[in-house]
């Protein structure tokens, strides 16, 4: 059974490297927790790029560890709000 999901891990995943084929981005912000993620992270980054993570606090520790830098989200909350 397909699961909306991993249609949308399997999204982003092909972005961030399509994206990066094309040079259309130096920095990309990666929004997720997921480990899934991680060989797509390492690869664009093996090539020059940086991804930082953007992750709610105490999740995502394999993710985060991989990316060139990461921002909790919990921290950034209260200036988001209007």
């Amino acid at each position: 059974m397909w699961a909306p999901e991993k249609g949308v891990d399997t999204a982003i995943v092909t972005d961030l490297l399509s994206l990066a084929g094309e040079d259309a981005y130096d920095v990309a912000i990666l929004l997720s927790s997921d480990a899934d993620h991680i060989p797509a992270v390492e690869w664009i980054q093996a090539r020059g790029r940086k991804v930082i993570n953007a992750t709610w606090a105490g999740h995502g520790f394999d993710l985060k560890r991989t990316c060139w830098a990461d921002i909790e989200l919990d921290s950034v909350m209260p200036l988001l709000k209007r």
